[in-house]
């Protein structure tokens, strides 16, 4: 890793820690940078914006998602099937809860980060990326065709959705673990959704180098988002 991207790398450790701590509204980029250990003005070497400095921060996390579900297929094909990604999924992203928060709306993390424009193509590119998948699937038998494409797409995203962000408003005692309520999306997913027949070990081979294909494109273009202007060789006379 590059001297430059090392430090890349800090800025957006310390921009990760802090808005985590204080919220998106109270941070500001001499905050970053006091914690980061640089001059402000480094900072907008890499990123233009304050907001594209956030954005940043969310999509480096993306990026690490995205890894973790490249590696799972590549150890086991079986690891592209619908109820298995929106499994991994759930337990991954319990460990980004700045994920977590956008996912959430959450303004008291986010503040007007989680509406703000910058963060609309990201955004747009991950569904196209999940549309794509779940064609994938549908047209090699992988889920059931007894429900029109659209509608079924909607039942899944709302399902996975439900999953992520119900237990806060239950009470207490009705609250279940991580894993159970992972394992209880695997399972309904699974019931509703996939074939019952168990899939062929052969076809989960075979789709799943286009699989990850498409994955791998979808991280490529998070990858830019963390970036900023770091292909610029300038040294900032501050550091």
């Amino acid at each position: 890793m590059s001297k430059q991207r090392q430090r890349a790398e800090r800025i957006l450790d310390a921009a990760a820690e802090l808005v985590l701590r204080w919220g998106y509204k109270r941070v500001t980029i001499d905050e970053v940078a006091k914690r980061a250990g640089i001059g402000k003005g480094t900072i907008y070497l890499h990123w233009k914006t304050r907001e594209a400095l956030f954005l940043a921060v969310l999509a480096r996390d993306s990026v690490k998602m995205f890894d973790r579900f490249i590696e799972a297929v590549r150890e086991d094909p079986a690891e592209i099937l619908m109820h298995r990604v929106l499994r991994r999924s759930l337990l991954v992203l319990k460990e980004r809860p700045l994920l977590q928060a956008m996912l959430a709306r959450d303004t008291e993390v986010l503040g007007s980060l989680v509406t703000d424009s910058t963060a609309r193509p990201l955004q747009g590119r991950k569904l196209a990326s999940f549309r794509e998948y779940f064609a994938l699937l549908r047209s090699h038998g992988l889920l059931r065709a007894d429900m029109a494409a659209d509608d079924q797409l909607y039942a899944i995203n709302a399902m996975a959705l439900g999953f992520h962000l119900l237990d806060p408003l239950l009470m207490a005692e009705e609250r279940r673990s991580l894993d159970e309520r992972a394992e209880i999306l695997a399972a309904t997913v699974r019931g509703a959704f996939e074939p019952a027949d168990p899939p062929d070990p052969g076809a989960l081979r075979a789709l799943a180098p286009r699989i990850i294909d498409e994955f791998a494109r979808l991280r490529a273009y998070y990858v830019q988002f963390t970036q900023g202007n770091s292909t610029s060789t300038r040294e900032s006379p501050e550091e």
